[in-house]
């Protein structure tokens, strides 16, 4: 029978909300449930992982379906889109990528093979199998196992290391800024960057790739700045003329001494994977994760003085 390799991704509260996660690691909700995300600070490339299948060497993530053409013998893809498997007992032996038929045929018709429904279930290849008659019935429990790699992507997800982004802003904390003025918002080179990472469990390779696509920062007075970007690093010498593209600027005082306000930082990543090998779908998207916050940064807002003269 067909079936599923099921990955939890930690035990959700009863009321269904995040997981209780191990330490370094954080609840992310992904389309479909929760997971839990290793989160670095800085944040490293991915890598390979070989979920466990014996066959792989580390980095190569396992060691790829081999398949051959049930007629020429020629190696040929493990993917097709009429297919769930590869199947290497299909067809007398000589293998091909089968799937199970749905719905399946009515009792007593010749593709059971003689079998009644409850023994098992009939099989198709990727062929014409209605005029060429590649039906094959097969035993309870003696199917190929497909690995879903929507599954496999969510595994490989749980094990790549997010940035978690230290917030820098100017003026640091060593000065002040004043109320109106745009302040330059960006986080340290390195911290935006796509990440990736792979999953092997048997013939089926998925690979995740997540891309920061904006960072959100809280700037410690209940409002929240977007920028799709790094933003571009303040230097001392730099004139009226330098630009950015990440910045903010406070509008208002609670204090009329000054504010002083801790600002974070967020790095968002777009996150989709794709697999090779067999593969039930070739492609998918995991949605926009969000990763912790890592070190805060601290801005002291006055309001200029009038100075009335006669």
């Amino acid at each position: 029978m067909l079936s599923s390799l099921l990955v939890p991704s930690g035990a959700a509260h009863a009321d269904g909300g995040a997981p209780s996660c191990p330490a370094g690691e954080t609840p992310q909700q992904i389309p479909g449930g929760w997971i839990c995300v290793v989160v670095v600070n800085p944040g490293t490339p991915g890598g390979s992982d070989n979920g466990g299948n014996t066959g792989g060497s580390g980095s190569t993530g396992g060691t790829p379906a081999v398949c051959n053409d049930i007629y020429t013998g020629e190696e040929v893809p493990c993917t097709d889109p009429n297919a769930g498997a590869w199947f290497p007992g299909a067809m007398n032996g000589a293998g091909c990528n089968a799937f199970m038929l749905s719905p399946q045929p009515p009792a007593g018709d010749p593709m059971w093979e003689g079998h009644d429904p409850s023994e098992g279930s009939v099989w198709g290849c990727d062929t014409d199998f209605a005029n060429n008659g590649n039906t094959f019935f097969v035993p309870n429990g003696e199917g190929p196992t497909v690995v879903d790699p929507a599954v496999l992507a969510q595994r490989a997800l749980g094990r790549m290391k997010l940035v978690s982004a230290d917030a820098q802003i100017a003026p640091g904390p060593d000065f002040h800024t004043y109320i109106n003025i745009d302040n330059w918002l960006w986080l340290p080179a390195g911290q935006w960057e796509t990440l990736s990472l792979s999953v092997a469990a048997g013939p089926t390779r998925v690979t995740v790739t997540a891309a920061p696509t904006r960072v959100d920062w809280n700037m410690g007075n209940g409002e929240t700045k977007q920028c799709t970007d790094a933003g571009r690093e303040w230097k001392k010498g730099m004139g009226d003329a330098a630009t950015t593209t990440c910045s903010y600027a406070y509008t208002s005082l609670k204090d009329p001494a000054g504010d002083k306000h801790t600002v974070s930082a967020q790095l968002v990543y777009s996150v989709t994977w794709t697999c090779s090998g067999t593969c039930l779908t070739p492609s998918g998207d995991l949605g926009e994760i969000t990763a912790p916050a890592g070190d805060t940064t601290t801005i002291e807002v006055r309001q200029r003085q009038t100075v009335v003269t006669h």
